[in-house]
């Protein structure tokens, strides 16, 4: 049984990874579309943090797909993690 777990833990992580990159893809897009001019006002090297909520609103039909499909994985994910019982230190430790 313990495999088993640990391949569910794996497919957390891989689930988290996931998301990461969708929503980094849903950034840059905005930032070439819709939110390019909101952006142009960041110089290179400055930092921000994106939330999600500030993209739920968008016109742009892909981002709305992508929203949805981000917002699945993470039901997805909380889910599994829920049913398994797993803790967030146990998905923090195999990641690592």
């Amino acid at each position: 049984m313990k495999a088993y777990r640990n391949r569910v833990i794996e497919t957390l992580v891989l689930l988290g990874e996931i998301r990461n990159q969708l929503f980094t893809q849903i950034v840059n897009i905005a930032s070439d579309g819709e939110m390019k001019e909101i952006l142009n006002v960041f110089k290179e090297g400055d930092y921000y943090t994106f939330e999600m909520d500030q993209f739920e609103n968008s016109s742009d039909a892909n981002i709305v797909r992508l929203m949805a499909l981000c917002k699945e994985i993470e039901d997805t994910f909380d889910s599994i993690q829920n049913v398994n019982a797993v803790a967030d230190e146990e998905i923090a430790f195999s990641a690592s």
